[in-house]
């Protein structure tokens, strides 16, 4: 493993934590009963509870000269990518028929500017990564690309339930705070002499799903939206 990245175990156990805290007062607080809740919001935060022990745990392996644990263990990725994009999409569907239910539905479609960016960004970071496999510098630079999309629910629910943010502030900062780290790593990259076109294209994707955010009444993004939810809702 690169030297500038033989500690980034840590950065994934960062961002999990902030996931935990994010989420205690709004799900695991009510453990064992979740009375409430509906299976889309538990298979949800099963696959992406599971997706952050893969992230944490592969690392370690490599720096522990575990090698064939890694291989093994990311084989289960083929099955946890796809279920972490169909959990996604199942809590999107959830929210999006409960809320038209009595709210406009351009307010709905303007919102699902931060889920739908997230499902097709995640499934590419994911493909990705998987396409690369057998090229070590990139394989890992888009498997951290899938931690920085998780940055946002975590951090996001704790800035508002702690910082007392409004949703759409808490929103715009961790979207901006993703596009920014991901611009720290291709600097670092660049200074280091390391192939930039991993964290470019990780970079400018992040970089479009602020853009949703930032113009979710355009008529543009409604009309995608639209589109989407007609065809997955």
């Amino acid at each position: 493993m690169e030297n500038s990245y033989k500690n980034i175990g840590y950065f994934f156990i960062l961002i999990w934590i902030f996931a935990l805290i994010g989420f205690h007062q709004t799900y695991t607080v009510f453990f064992p009963s979740f009375k409430g809740f509906r299976w889309e919001q538990h298979v949800h935060g099963a696959t992406l509870m599971a997706w952050f022990f893969m992230l944490i745990v592969q690392p370690f392996l490599i720096k522990y000269g575990k090698y064939d644990w890694h291989r093994a263990l990311g084989k289960i990725g083929y099955v946890l990518a796809p279920l972490v994009c169909f959990s996604i999409l199942e809590v999107s569907r959830m929210v999006y028929l409960r809320e038209t239910a009595h709210r406009p539905e351009n307010e709905v479609l303007a919102q699902l500017s931060l889920d739908i960016p997230t499902i097709l960004t995640f499934a590419l970071f994911a493909l990705l990564a998987f396409v690369y496999q057998k090229q070590a510098a990139a394989h890992m630079r888009y498997m951290i690309a899938t931690s920085l999309l998780m940055i946002g629910p975590g951090l996001g629910r704790a800035l508002i339930i702690f910082g007392g943010v409004p949703f759409p502030i808490s929103v715009m900062f961790v979207l901006a705070l993703s596009t920014l780290i991901a611009l720290v790593f291709l600097l670092l990259d660049i200074r280091n002499r390391k192939s930039p076109i991993p964290f470019l294209v990780i970079f400018l994707v992040i970089g479009l799903n602020l853009l949703c955010w930032l113009f979710q009444t355009s008529g543009w993004w409604l009309s995608f939206a639209k589109t989407f939810a007609s065809i997955f809702f």
